[in-house]
């Protein structure tokens, strides 16, 4: 058996514990009003509330005769890797494989089998990993960035911190037509027909036609129709879906784009002014960005040194499989 089978039973065993995933976030299109919360929710009658504190010095578990504390027991939970943790305070019975885990190993440094091979060479190369895990850690955490090296990466990505003025007009088509639906129901239309609805808009307004009557006439976007089609500004993190955000950042300021389709309608988009973000609000992404890119240099540099320079092929070429002796 592999020194590694424990680890990876108590990761297997904590896996299988955990909690369910939390759902994905849902992604809102342009034009999709936002859901609020209310002020006056009514707590459920009946629903958990947080435990009370527990002072370090509480004793809150025994384990083989032997009672240990919050604060210990906190300990053994912070050495787990982070996705487990909250799964080993919600599910106490989790611990009993670290408690096991603790028992085996100190077995085995009794027996001597850390001296041993194969595990001697094992628990060099974890011991390894973790160091050098740890240098890269260190390395990107304590990366120093200066002034100038900020203002000369926002000076030569003017793209990253683009920032558009737009107005849209959006039809809405249903997605999922039922076949059982009213034939005079016309207040969510087909798709084919919002698509022909959308590019019809779309000559008008490249013929002359004013944008904002259009949009506050016939844009499904309410909240937007009321400001003639105003959509605000768009930025590259702002959270709207890819297909969006890359047909806003092609636009020239006064360009529409073509019809954008998303799964419950179409939109025209035209940008009226382009500005790029200021500085100052764009500090901590020009931060982030100007480190990654010396961290990702460093270790670019790092990783030349110790390239392989193959002396001898033949030492490296594939090798058949050990083939059993057949006992006479």
């Amino acid at each position: 058996m592999k020194i590694l089978t424990i680890p990876f039973l108590l990761s297997a065993m904590l896996y299988g514990q955990a909690q369910a995933p939390a759902p994905a976030p849902v992604q809102v299109s342009p034009g999709t009003p936002a859901v609020k919360a209310p002020s006056d929710v009514v707590p459920v009658p009946g629903a958990s509330t947080p435990p009370p504190p527990v002072s370090p010095d509480t004793v809150v578990a025994e384990v083989n005769g032997k009672k240990y504390t919050a604060a210990e027991i906190d300990k053994m939970i912070a050495a787990l890797p982070p996705q487990y943790q909250q799964a080993a305070h919600a599910q106490p019975q989790i611990l009993s494989q670290v408690f096991l885990m603790q028992r085996l190993a100190e077995d085995a440094l009794k027996a001597g089998l850390d001296q041993k091979a194969p595990y001697k060479d094992q628990l060099e190369l974890q011991r390894m990993q973790v160091l050098s895990t740890a240098e890269l850690s260190d390395v990107n955490n304590t990366m120093q960035i200066t002034e100038p090296e900020e203002q000369k990466y926002y000076k030569d990505n003017p793209d990253k911190f683009k920032e558009v003025k737009v107005r849209v007009i959006y039809v809405a088509f249903n997605p999922t037509p039922s076949k059982t639906a009213p034939t005079d129901d016309k207040k969510i239309v087909t798709e084919a027909e919002a698509k022909a609805k959308i590019e019809d808009l779309a000559k008008q307004i490249q013929g002359g036609a004013d944008f904002g009557k259009l949009a506050r006439d016939l844009s499904d976007d309410k909240a937007s129709a009321a400001k003639d089609g105003d959509f605000g500004v768009v930025k590259q993190d702002s959270s709207y879906p890819p297909a969006i955000k890359t047909a806003v950042f092609a636009l020239k300021q006064g360009e529409l784009s073509t019809p954008i389709r998303q799964p419950n309608g179409f939109y025209l988009i035209r940008a009226d002014e382009i500005n790029q973000q200021p500085f100052n609000e764009a500090l901590m992404a020009i931060i982030q960005a100007v480190k990654q890119g010396k961290y990702q240099e460093w270790l670019k540099g790092m990783q030349a040194q110790y390239n392989v320079k193959i002396e001898n092929p033949a030492y490296f070429a594939p090798r058949a499989p050990a083939q059993l002796q057949q006992v006479h």
